[in-house]
């Protein structure tokens, strides 16, 4: 229907406003497209004036396409932000734009997740994922922790970072 940008427009609003009471020393994780990342102003005034630190994740659902036109347009927010590809492992989020982003985090996606208990070649691949994070001083968060047995795998290989029901489920923001 054409709406993307206003309705990512509108949730990065309300997401800002409802992290108003963080502490300065936590993260807020923004959801963004790549084309609301180019698009520059836009997301430069949302952005600007905010407390909390900031984590871009860049959704897998659109190409890049100019990687280096990509990282300008953050660098022309004007403010410290960190990136995090989100859902590594689906949609567009390849190998190639993880190399490329140069992000702070890579949120393993949640079809990596589920089940790695008892799976030996998701848990290889998560492996593999950590040694690349090692080496090129980066974080992997786990999404989609629902079990248990999930969140012991991910810490035997060394995760350290998840979200998921395990953990808590989403909540309004606190009144006030």
């Amino acid at each position: 229907m054409g709406l993307g940008i206003d309705l990512e427009r509108a949730t990065l609003q309300g997401a800002l406003r409802a992290s108003s009471g963080l502490p300065p020393s936590r993260f807020i994780h923004l959801n963004v497209s790549p084309g609301f990342v180019r698009s520059g102003t836009e997301l430069r005034q949302l952005l600007s004036g905010t407390g909390p630190r900031i984590v871009l994740e860049v959704t897998e659902h659109s190409a890049v396409g100019d990687y280096g036109a990509f990282r300008s347009a953050i660098e022309g927010i004007g403010r410290p932000v960190l990136l995090a590809v989100d859902d590594a492992g689906a949609g567009f989020a390849s190998f190639r734009h993880i190399l490329e982003l140069r992000q702070a985090f890579v949120k393993l996606d949640i079809s990596l997740v589920r089940g790695i208990d008892a799976d030996p070649g998701k848990q290889a691949l998560v492996a593999g994922m950590r040694h690349f994070a090692r080496m090129t001083n980066r974080r992997l968060i786990a999404e989609g922790v629902e079990t248990d047995a999930e969140a012991h795998a991910l810490r035997s290989l060394d995760i350290r970072l998840g979200q998921g029901y395990l953990f808590g489920r989403p909540e309004p923001p606190p009144a006030g």
